[in-house]
């Protein structure tokens, strides 16, 4: 049993660092977005002047802009020819605070009067839409301001845009909340795995199944071991081996193994086709106790493994139909 304990270790532990390293690397959408994430955790950031607007989009929170004064900039955000939003500039302190909102939104924060609010995430001007209205709306600023009242320069017109577009408009963006909660998961869902690598790295027998059996509950497992080991191999690839008495499938992080004379039916079961091309087809093998195998094999190799069956259990009943499967359900012994 020596030989089988071994396999499932040297499966166990690299079921474990596989594991381990990509739940290392699901971290990383985390670090990257870490601002956002620690943001999102720390709740709605409320900003009523310039300075706490800044503090805001430093901690990187779900931001709630309390305002006078919003204006309408005259650009809209159109998505295949329909108006989906508007572009907004809530004044907060003489700074200008681009914001795009949906149309609904909008129209409702331009018709209230007295101070409104509006709530986003901050987003930076590198869409294409965003910063290309960025880019109109400062020109439109620039031209007001400079060339017409002459009251600020160029230069100070343009540090009048914060740098931090608030989007208001929910099609745009993935929230953070949602990026935690599914990072999360498959973190959680891959150190399963890991845990599952340890355990079969420490108590191999419960990895190693015999029918419905694990291997220590099996009396056989030396007389199965020995013939893994040393066969003489009627069948022999890369993951499945037939001996004179068993059939060993170590596929994957598996290993599994029945008795030859213990089959009772066995079909072939087409797995991919295109058209009338068949790609793959698997050998399926059921058992006296109701377990089956299924190989994946090519056609020389079904052949061969189909005859092995044949030879071991002359009266195996080959091919497949629904009568066959109630049969098999009710009672493996009554296919015999």
């Amino acid at each position: 049993m020596k030989e089988f304990r071994e396999i499932i270790k040297k499966k166990g532990f690299k079921k474990t660092l596989l594991y381990l390293i990509l739940t290392i690397i699901m971290f990383s959408p985390l670090i990257l977005f870490r601002k956002q994430v620690v943001g999102t955790f720390k709740g709605t950031c409320v900003a009523t002047n310039y300075k706490e607007l800044q503090k805001c989009q430093e901690e990187g929170r779900f931001t709630t802009i309390k305002a006078m004064n919003i204006y309408d900039v005259g650009y809209n955000y159109v998505v295949d020819n329909v108006t989906v939003g508007k572009f907004l500039d809530v004044d907060l302190d003489g700074y200008v605070i681009l914001t795009l909102a949906d149309t609904t939104t909008a129209d409702e924060l331009l018709n209230q009067k007295g101070k409104r609010e509006i709530s986003g995430n901050f987003t930076p001007f590198k869409n294409k839409v965003f910063a290309e209205t960025k880019e109109k709306v400062e020109k439109d600023y620039i031209e007001r301001f400079t060339n017409e009242a002459e009251i600020i320069t160029e230069e100070q017109a343009r540090g009048m845009f914060f740098e931090y577009m608030l989007n208001q408009y929910d099609g745009e963006g993935f929230p953070v909340i949602f990026l935690v909660i599914a990072v999360g998961i498959i973190i959680l869902l891959l150190l399963f795995k890991v845990f599952e690598g340890l355990k079969m790295i420490v108590n191999p027998n419960k990895f190693i199944i015999y029918g419905k059996k694990t291997l220590e509950r099996e009396e056989n497992a030396d007389k199965a071991s020995f013939e893994y080991q040393n066969g003489p191999y009627l069948f022999k690839n890369k993951n499945i081996r037939i001996t004179n008495n068993y059939i060993f499938d170590t596929r994957g992080y598996n290993f599994t193994y029945h008795k030859v004379n213990e089959a009772v039916w066995m079909y072939e079961k087409g797995i991919k086709r295109y058209g009338l091309i068949e790609t793959g087809k698997n050998v399926v093998i059921k058992f006296q106790d109701k377990i089956g195998m299924s190989l994946p094999l090519n056609l020389a190799e079904r052949k061969k493994v189909m005859e092995i069956f044949r030879v071991k259990n002359k009266n195996i009943v080959k091919g497949y139909n629904k009568e066959r499967e109630e049969l098999y359900r009710k009672n493996p012994l009554s296919l015999k």
